[in-house]
């Protein structure tokens, strides 16, 4: 239950994203935060950390004659460009962090994100042609809340509007209403464009069948990223907590695992279109000799192959089928 818990507070505390950077220090060691939340921040740095790095985050806010500090710990880390991004799990009192984000608001450092990463994104390649209200924009990724497009004109964050698109290879067309949640420059130059995000809060399981139609045609893939930072946080929750359960051990299970394996499967059954690209990934493996041949103890199990594969096959399939038998 607690790790059930942890996996939604990680996943659905609101997002603030933070212009321009707030300046501040982690360990000492500068830092330039981009986004807060209740749960956490995200800070780019020079040099690299390493994931579960507990310091103090200090940061550098307006009207304020010292510092804030907060406890943090690194729950991902990864190189972008030359320097480092890094996410941090924070934890100081709401209430702190309410008046810290109410201040960076009132103050316009703020913009709220309201795609709160409850559902998982799908990368759309090539992007889709599709039409916000009057404007022809392309549809990048698309979830079931929303989605990425791209836009020769800046919508105004806070509009709403209607997202209409063909799946190609089908008679499925969707109109949903949504509202932009934010906006950012693509490009500039002699072809200036603009990128926005959608919330939408309609028709999830139109746009889950939209999407399941995309990745049948090869259309559309489970954001990488967006993946690789999620396992990242399930494997360091899994080494947090993996003292407080010894009795995974008596199955011959090591109890990190034993939790990794456990959180792939709340993350399926929290994440519907996610669970159904893996169900069905695992569905098209299910009769391959190849794969009967390296996971002879789950080769028919559909759930089980489903976490082995998200796991990238990284773990024991025998390890993956003593834990489902767990209780």
């Amino acid at each position: 239950m607690q790790e059930t818990v942890a996996a939604r507070n990680l996943r659905t505390a609101e997002r603030f994203l933070v212009s321009p950077p707030l300046a501040a220090k982690y360990g000492g060691a500068p830092v330039a935060v981009c986004d807060l939340s209740e749960k956490g921040a995200r800070f780019r740095h020079e040099q690299p950390l390493e994931t579960g790095a507990k310091a103090l985050l200090q940061l550098e806010v307006e009207g304020r004659a010292q510092p804030l500090t907060i406890e943090g710990v690194v729950v991902w880390t990864q190189p972008e460009g030359t320097r480092f991004v890094s996410g941090v799990r924070m934890y100081g009192s709401q209430e702190l962090m309410t008046a810290l984000l109410a201040q960076l608001q009132t103050s316009r450092r703020a913009k709220r994100v309201e795609e709160l990463r409850s559902t998982d994104r799908f990368a759309v390649a090539p992007p889709l042609i599709g039409m916000w209200g009057e404007q022809a924009v392309l549809i990048e990724d698309l979830s079931a809340r929303g989605a990425r497009i791209e836009v020769a004109n800046e919508p105004l964050r806070g509009d709403s509007g209607e997202l209409r698109f063909r799946v190609p290879e089908s008679s499925l067309k969707l109109e949903v209403a949504g509202q932009v949640a934010w906006t950012a420059v693509k490009a500039v130059g002699a072809a200036t464009s603009f990128r926005a995000g959608l919330f939408i809060n309609e028709k999830p399981e139109q746009l889950r069948l939209a999407i399941g139609r995309l990745c049948d045609t090869g259309r559309a893939a489970l954001d990488t990223q967006s993946l690789r930072l999620k396992l990242k946080i399930i494997r360091a929750r899994a080494r947090n907590l993996a003292a407080a359960q010894p009795h995974a051990e008596s199955f011959g299970i090591p109890a990190e695992q034993y939790l990794l394996i456990q959180g792939v499967r709340e993350e399926l059954r929290l994440n519907a279109e996610e669970a159904m690209y893996w169900y069905r990934r695992a569905r098209m493996i299910i009769n391959d000799p190849a794969t009967r041949a390296a996971a002879p103890p789950i080769a028919s199990h559909p759930d089980a192959l489903a976490v082995w594969e998200y796991l990238d096959r990284s773990v024991d399939p025998s390890i993956v089928g003593r834990a489902f038998e767990l209780p």
